[in-house]
């Protein structure tokens, strides 16, 4: 049997909304020289039976982690993966029909190591485009001015034995534990490329559901440890994982008092 040119790793919990978009889009891929592993971390919905069930339309398995705790439910991916190359990507991504066959040419055409793509938001709002084009001028100012690779956590595809060689994530960091996978390649001089196309759909869920200034402060606060000291923070305080945290909606505050709110909360903590 011919070994798989890419291996998709997805890990889980509780994503029974999020996941079919993402192994629908899987099927649809105009080339299908890839496996999806799944690697769900003992989810209470049918997260699990949902991707067993693709398995008539998918070359995929999964492994179910007694542990919900994303680096290691990544390792375990890349520990079941059979291609020599590797992509990670969130269960509420959703990848245009032609990823593959893009990125294949990419890797061809670039030879890079590690490597991310253009995005676009799951939504049609103007504050959604404009914050996602934020996040994409962020991407690119860390390749203008050489700073440490940026490896999202949303999508990111790497070469296997460059994964192995930084010994893959780091278990221990149940925050940014996707910066601290790109501060580690960045030390080992990897070769870090960005693909200029949009190849995947960015999920905001956890913007609206938290709201955009909460998770804003979070990434402020993700900052200064790596500016000023080289690493990324391994915990951040209110921070879980799991597609069940989006199932209800929460009535809307006032958006100046809560903008006033938050921000007077985020600069107490930068300057205390």
């Amino acid at each position: 049997m011919t070994s798989p040119r890419f291996s998709v790793i997805i890990p889980t919990l509780n994503e029974e909304k999020f996941l079919p978009h993402l192994l629908d889009s899987l099927v649809d891929q105009s080339v299908k020289e890839f496996e999806v592993i799944v690697v769900d971390g003992s989810s209470k919905d049918r997260t699990v039976a949902i991707a067993q069930g693709y398995k008539r339309k998918l070359t995929l398995s999964v492994v179910v982690s007694k542990q919900a705790n994303l680096p290691l439910q990544r390792n375990l991916g890349a520990q079941k993966a059979n291609a020599s190359w590797l992509v990670f990507v969130d269960a509420d991504s959703v990848l245009l029909p032609y990823f593959i066959e893009r990125i294949d040419r990419f890797i061809a055409d670039q030879n890079p190591q590690v490597f991310t793509t253009w995005f676009r938001p799951d939504s049609e709002a103007t504050n959604d485009a404009l914050f996602t084009l934020m996040s994409v001028m962020t991407i690119e100012g860390s390749l203008l001015f050489k700073r440490p690779n940026v490896t999202p956590g949303p999508l990111t595809v790497i070469e296997k034995a460059t994964f192995e060689s930084v010994g893959g994530y780091d278990e221990d960091h149940a925050f940014h534990e996707d910066l601290d996978l790109g501060l580690r390649l960045y030390q080992r001089k990897a070769r870090y490329a960005f693909l200029r196309e949009t190849l995947y759909i960015w999920s905001l869920r956890r913007f609206r559901s938290e709201g955009t200034m909460k998770v804003l402060q979070q990434y402020v606060r993700a900052a200064l440890p790596i500016i000023f000291k080289g690493r990324a923070m391994k915990q951040m305080p209110g921070y879980v994982m799991g597609g069940h945290l989006y199932g209800k909606s929460k009535k809307p505050k006032s958006v100046l008092a809560q903008y006033e709110r938050k921000f007077k909360k985020m600069m107490k903590e930068l300057f205390e």
